[in-house]
């Protein structure tokens, strides 16, 4: 039995065999319409203008005013954000932000005594009470749509079939 009929024993065994079977593999050549494919695409991709190739591809010169250009966006845009808070701490001292604060506050406050209201009204139902209501209501709601699906499904059948549209 030679080495390559020989089982292998573990896992570096096998796969020293499994490489030696590939390795002694011929070379498969590639269809000729394929190669010429690959050809005929590599070709349209190097006749396309520089800026559509990939940043590697781009002149010397047009990376560096790149590189300048988004520097110079991104001070931008931190200026910006940076004047936008002195607008937005002007806005919020003036009357109307202070006016619309103390509206959003009432409405803040509203909420939360509707909620405490809730509280002390659901604290002394019981939970069993409430989940039955709530399945009582579900119900309702089902049959209602049933019963609805029935009507409809019943006025459409009667109605004569040039009287539908």
């Amino acid at each position: 039995m030679n080495s390559m009929q020989k089982p292998p024993r573990d896992e570096r065994e096998l796969e020293q065999y499994i490489g030696k079977l590939l390795r002694a593999q011929p070379l498969r050549q590639a269809p000729a319409s394929l190669e010429a494919r690959i050809q005929q695409q590599l070709a349209i991709q190097a006749a396309q203008p520089w800026w559509v190739q990939g940043f590697s591809a781009w002149p010397w010169l047009a990376r560096i005013v790149f590189a300048v250009v988004s520097a110079g966006l991104v001070l931008l845009t931190y200026l910006t954000s940076d004047r936008l808070g002195w607008v937005s701490q002007a806005l919020q001292q003036s009357s109307p932000a202070n006016a619309a604060r103390s509206t959003a506050q009432m409405f803040t406050n509203l909420g939360h005594a509707l909620q405490t209201l809730g509280d002390m009204l659901t604290r002394n139902i019981p939970s069993a009470w409430l989940y039955g209501g709530a399945g009582v209501a579900l119900l309702l709601y089902a049959a209602l749509f049933g019963l609805g699906a029935a009507a409809f499904r019943t006025l459409i059948d009667t109605t004569p079939e040039h009287a539908r549209y």
